[in-house]
Formats: structure tokens, sequence, C-alpha cells
């Protein structure tokens, strides 16, 4: 008995799992990229918390950055303690937020 239309139900099945486990694992890539970010905006909602965010170089506030869209950022810059400039310490910053976003 032959069965012609096996070898391209086995090729579809095969092609289907392959662009699953892809696409699980672009999601996992995803979370994982803007974790640092998170972080950062949980941290700054602490009452002891004083932190500057910047959108492209650009002054901002952590309501503006909330609203960026995660597939939109290109990257997340987070420093704390000896990383923030002597100004920034003196006026009490204790975490300077930087978003690039894709251009």
């Amino acid at each position: 008995m032959k069965f012609p239309n096996l070898k391209l139900f086995a090729i579809t099945v095969f092609t289907l799992g392959a662009m699953t486990f892809a696409n699980a694992q672009q999601a996992e890539t995803k979370t994982q990229e803007n974790s640092l970010l998170v972080a950062a905006l949980k941290k700054a909602e602490e009452p002891a918390s004083k932190s500057i965010f910047y959108i492209d170089k650009e002054e901002s506030s952590i309501e503006a950055v909330k609203k960026v869209p995660y597939k939109n950022i290109k990257n997340v810059t987070v420093l704390t303690d000896d990383k923030i400039k002597k100004k920034f310490k003196e006026k009490g910053i204790t975490q300077i937020v930087m978003v690039n976003t894709k251009k």
C-alpha cells in the first residue's frame, strides 16, 4: 500500500513544528531584552529612588518611557552607583535610564 501524500504531510508537520519553536524563542528573547528596563522602572517607583530618564539622548519622564512600545526599543542602558557622574550624584540621582529607540 502506497501513501503518496505521506512525505508531504511529514514535511508540513516538521515545518510547522520548527516555526512554532522559532516563534517561542523569539518571544523569550524579547522578554529578556526588556527585563532590564522593567527592573529600572520598578526601582524608579521606589520612594527612596531618584531617577532620571532619557529617550534618544533627550531628557524625558518615566511616563514617556513607559509609553514606548517594547518592539520600538533598540537598547536600554541603566547607570547606577559608581557609573553616575558627580554632577548627578550631587543632585541625589540614584539611577540614570537611557532608552534608544529604533529609527
